[in-house]
């Protein structure tokens, strides 16, 4: 799979991260890491799912040393507390975790957001 890319709605999360498992194996990125890659493609599609409209489209691919996803939505857009915030939600929480748990398994994650829909790029480092 040099590149994958999919339209995604509620029945697809296992799709999704049988991706992003795949991606990893090809290009050799194995344990700890390539769980990273497959929870943070999880997050952040389960995020469209249940925030921005229920549907989206993902990809995935290599740049370099590091294996990209990128996540699209059209939904309303995120509240700018929840990207300022950089604390864990309380433990007791119930949901809210996802972009915490992206910006803490990721090396590098960008978010652009407005009233037209969110994008969500991520990258892991292969080596």
């Amino acid at each position: 799979m040099d590149a994958f890319a999919m339209d995604f709605t509620e029945g697809d999360l296992g799709r999704a991260r049988g991706a992003a498992l795949r991606l990893a194996d090809e290009h050799g990125l194995r344990g700890e890491r390539a769980a990273d890659l497959v929870i943070v493609v999880n997050e952040a599609v389960a995020n469209v799912l249940i925030h921005g409209g229920g549907r989206g489209r993902l990809r995935l691919w290599r740049e370099g040393v590091s294996l990209l996803c990128e996540v699209r939505d059209s939904g309303p857009g995120l509240p700018s507390r929840y990207l300022a915030k950089t604390d864990p939600p309380a433990p007791a929480t119930r949901g809210h975790w996802g972009i915490w748990m992206m910006r803490r398994l990721a090396d590098r994650v960008a978010i652009t957001t407005g009233p037209h829909g969110t994008a969500v790029r991520m990258a892991i480092k292969i080596s």
